[in-house]
């Protein structure tokens, strides 16, 4: 007696080619007939008994394997093997013992689709697949359909329920839940037009709901199948459904052979199943994760478009459409309009939460504020673009764009009022102060502002100074403002340069231009400069640099050139020690604007050492026994003694914070360089940081911004207690004041290379608490105003053409968003 479990797997497509009355094919037969006594039909010459105590596997109507019905371990058996290996394995089977209740728990498996490239007929359960317990398949799909219109749907089941109505004849997808009725799939049926077409060859043919619709070759469908309970889209290739020839739709009819879901499948080249993997069908989300997905694809797509910029046409550029279409055709195509809305909807969910992350924050804030210009030759508006930098309460450093405003606009400019439907910027609501003054109200810094770093249009406007009357008058600024009003240090140290510019170009710039004039000419000379410039290991300057940079990279250039090859003589001595100069004080620019502007948001710490080598360079310069040169760097000194005299308290306070540094290297050097005069920087930057110190002090026993209690109680004038308040006030005061002469007494901090002042703050939080705040405040000034790839070019940060079209609301919202998601 043969196994009965045998008996689910399907024998030779001769058996089968015929059709119950049902309409199903005798493979859903032997399917359903798991529990039959039949015997095992095996046409081979030798009928082992050993096949009682395993299931053949069949491959195009071969056996390729058998597997055993205990253990489910799978062996190879072709007719060159033979079967000794089977019964030998029989002897020693760990699952023999349990025979009977894996019996019962193989009487019905999951199984999938095997002969992909085979055709079937219209009756094959081609999207079927057996779900582990009919008490599964019971739960999910009804025992019939009472209307007569599911005889031309495809039922579409989301979590074992009905959600949706696929159409065989047109394959529209229409609602079909169980609030929505059924009229409105008969009225679809009155109108299809490709139902007529469906009975050309086979009038009132029955289309169970499991089966999809025959196409013609070289289409592929999309089908429901069942897998344990729940519905995915099972997507079967066009070879599956074929024709005999182009005229005639009728398929041929074969049987389809199926194997155990939970086997690995064969690959067409038939190699061992224990090396194949893959599995044959591929599931995708069903109709109600579909629109879930659409709408994420909207969203990913407005995300890809902040990150990196892309125009909003993007959208509705066919190749887009075309690719997105290609990936899944289910995904609507969307407008330009749509877009735009998307991102600006985008921008306010990552301003929320980072309005939310600066609430709780209680930290104070420094801002810097930059000029951005259109991309065009004569630009007819400029904004003001405002950043906001802070050193979280994990005293990490961070820069963000809070506000993207218009500074200025042209009241000629009518193509940018027609395309943005935005009138220009009127006179008296131009400049800084309208602009600054919003973000401040809208993410509520009234009571954080530190300081403002801008740049010179920023800080020569008229609405700036009247700006910080505002926030000194509201008592919005530490210490009356003093650290508020900052020149951006690269915009100083450019216009510092650009005032000498006639003088560099008549001392070096008839011989840069010569030089390079003559090594140009051959490929030797050629080959030559470009070895030196490799070995400079210096970045070449973009198409868009400012003057001085380019022309400092090719002084360097020029001089590495007369290094590597001393016998070229292509410069006179004279003429190298003229470039020699000013490519010192060059280089020092370049390389200080490179540090203050880098990405990664250097401490305020820092600035005073970079500044001190500027002004340390062209000391050395001034003394040059070349009189023009000398002529020219006083000049220089000039301008850069005017932005010292005005920031220098901003550049010390910093440093005193640093402990390997405090306020006796300030002593140092101020001695060193002004003498006697140093002693009245020496008072005001004792002052003031003794009166910053006060300050932080209060707001720290005043958390919420209340007034002291020596103040309220000197509102009533009968007060007997009044002198004992003032005397804690006093006694409260002093002790304060150990925390600061504390930290000046202690020693130095050793300096080290990879030294951490942000680490070292927060080790010390606790032995210094009023310091640690000052210094977490502090320590985030920026210097510059502008970010580093716009650093050295010419026109500063531009908005790309593509952006400079939108209105004012959708370029804030794409600018801000690229700038979070960096």
């Amino acid at each position: 007696m043969e196994h009965p479990a045998i008996q689910q797997v399907v024998g030779h497509p001769e058996e089968y080619d015929e059709e119950d009355d049902d309409g199903s094919t005798r493979v859903e037969a032997a399917l359903e007939g798991l529990h039959s006594h039949s015997t095992f039909r095996y046409k081979h010459k030798k009928r082992s008994k050993v096949w009682e105590e395993y299931k053949p596997v069949f491959l195009n109507g071969k056996v390729q394997f058998a597997e055993c019905l205990y253990c489910h371990s799978r062996m190879s058996c072709k007719d060159s093997n033979g079967t000794s290996h089977l019964w030998r394995h029989q002897k020693i089977c760990p699952g023999k013992e349990d025979v009977a209740r894996r019996r019962l728990k193989d009487s019905y498996f999951p199984c999938v689709l095997l002969n992909e490239n085979e055709p079937v007929t219209p009756s094959d359960p081609v999207n079927r697949i057996i779900s582990e317990t009919l008490g599964d398949i019971n739960s999910v799909i009804p025992t019939r359909f009472k209307s007569k219109v599911w005889k031309e749907f495809l039922p579409v089941y989301v979590e074992g329920k009905l959600q949706a109505a696929d159409c065989v004849h047109c394959h529209k997808r229409l609602s079909a839940n169980k609030f929505g009725g059924r009229s409105h799939l008969s009225r679809h049926l009155q109108t299809c037009q490709a139902r007529r077409g469906s009975y050309n060859h086979e009038k009132g043919a029955f289309y169970s709901p499991s089966l999809p619709s025959l196409k013609s070759k070289g289409q592929d469908e999309l089908s429901p199948a069942l897998t344990n309970g729940k519905v995915q889209i099972a997507e079967y290739s066009s070879k599956l459904l074929r024709s005999s020839n182009s005229c005639d739709t009728s398929p041929i009819g074969r049987p389809i052979q199926v194997v155990p879901a939970d086997q690995s499948l064969p690959s067409p080249n038939f190699p061992s199943l224990k090396k194949q993997r893959t599995s044959f069908v591929t599931t995708t989300a069903d109709i109600g994760t579909r629109k879930i997905d659409q709408e994420m694809a909207y969203q990913e797509l407005a995300r890809m478009i902040g990150s990196h910029g892309y125009p909003l046409s993007i959208v509705e550029h066919e190749e887009m459409r075309r690719f997105v279409k290609n990936l899944n055709p289910m995904i609507d195509a969307v407008s330009q309009d749509d877009m735009e809305g998307r991102c600006c909807a985008l921008f306010q969910k990552q301003k929320a939460k980072l309005k939310d992350k600066l609430a709780l924050s209680s930290q104070r804030v420094s801002l810097s504020a930059s000029i951005w210009t259109p991309d065009r030759a004569e630009p007819t508006v400029t904004y003001l673009c405002l950043a906001a930098h802070f050193i979280d309460k994990d005293w990490k450093v961070h820069r963000m764009i809070i506000k993207f405003g218009m500074f200025r606009s042209s009241p000629a400019d009518v193509e940018r009022m027609i395309h943005c439907k935005e009138a220009c910027v009127p006179e008296p609501e131009s400049g800084a102060y309208n602009v600054i003054w919003d973000a401040i109200k809208d993410w509520n810094l009234d009571r954080k502002i530190l300081s403002l770093i801008s740049v010179g249009e920023v800080r020569n406007d008229v609405s700036s100074s009247k700006l910080k009357e505002t926030l000194v008058e509201k008592k919005c600024l530490p210490i009356r403002g003093k650290l508020y009003d900052i020149a951006c240090l690269d915009d100083v140290l450019n216009s510092i340069v650009s005032k000498v510019q006639r003088n560099i170009i008549h001392l070096v710039g008839d011989m840069v231009r010569d030089f390079f004039v003559a090594h140009t000419s051959s490929s030797w000379n050629q080959q030559q400069l470009l070895e030196v410039i490799s070995d400079m290991s210096l970045k070449c300057p973009q198409e868009d640099a400012k003057w001085w940079h380019k022309f400092y990279f090719r002084l360097e250039v020029l001089l590495h050139f007369s290094k590597s090859f001393p016998s070229e003589e292509a410069v006179s001595p004279e003429d190298i020690r003229v470039a020699e100069s000013i490519c010192k004080v060059l280089r020092t620019f370049y390389r200080v604007i490179e540090v203050i502007s880098t990405p990664s948001s250097p401490t305020a710490n820092m600035y005073f050492n970079e500044i001190w080598k500027v002004r340390t360079v062209l000391q050395e310069e001034a003394s040059n026994g070349h009189r023009e040169i000398t002529t020219m760097v006083m000049e220089m000194q000039e301008t850069f003694n005017e932005y010292w005299k005005n920031t220098y308290l901003w550049l010390c306070v910093p440093v005193v914070l640093d402990p390997r540094f405090k306020i006796s290297f300030i002593e140092f050097r101020l001695k060193r360089a002004f003498g006697l005069k140093a002693a009245g920087c020496l008072s005001d930057i004792r002052e003031t940081l003794l009166e910053l110190f006060n300050e932080y002090c209060g707001s720290m026993d005043q958390p919420n911004g209340g007034p002291p209690k020596s103040e309220a109680f000197d509102a009533d004038d009968n007060d007997p207690l009044e002198d004992w308040d003032q005397h804690l006030n006093e006694q409260a005061s002093s002790q304060q004041y150990t925390e600061l002469d504390k930290y000046l007494e202690d020693g130095l901090v050793p300096r080290k290379d990879d030294f951490d002042i942000l680490n070292w703050w927060m080790c010390h939080t606790t032995k210094y608490p009023t310091l640690a705040a000052i210094a977490q405040d502090i320590l985030a000034m920026p210097a510059s105003a502008v970010q580093s790839e716009a650093a050295f070019t010419n026109s500063g940060p531009v908005i790309p053409k593509h952006h400079s079209t939108l209105s004012i609301k959708t370029i804030e919202a794409l600018v801000c968003t690229r700038d979070w998601m960096r």
